[in-house]
């Protein structure tokens, strides 16, 4: 049986986008870049990035996106 993918959130930051994919990952949750290729290619041109999960995910996904935006920076220890 073949899983259905949906788009969770669109970007037009490529760290932006590379960043909410390793907050899914580090969930286990799998998710895709659609449009990653051209974006690489094309930077700035494209249109932006597509995150995908697949559709039993997206809840959850759409989620953790939302409680990792809220979440105030890490202050740097450094300092």
């Amino acid at each position: 049986m073949e899983s259905e993918l949906v788009t969770i959130h669109e970007f037009g930051d490529m760290a932006e986008a590379l960043l909410a994919q390793g907050c899914l990952e580090s969930a286990g949750i799998e998710s895709f870049l659609a449009d990653l290729n051209i974006a690489r290619i094309e930077w700035p041109v494209s249109r932006g990035l597509r995150l995908q999960v697949e559709a039993e995910d997206a809840e959850e996904a759409i989620k953790l996106l939302e409680q990792s935006a809220e979440e105030p920076a890490a202050e740097d220890p450094k300092v």
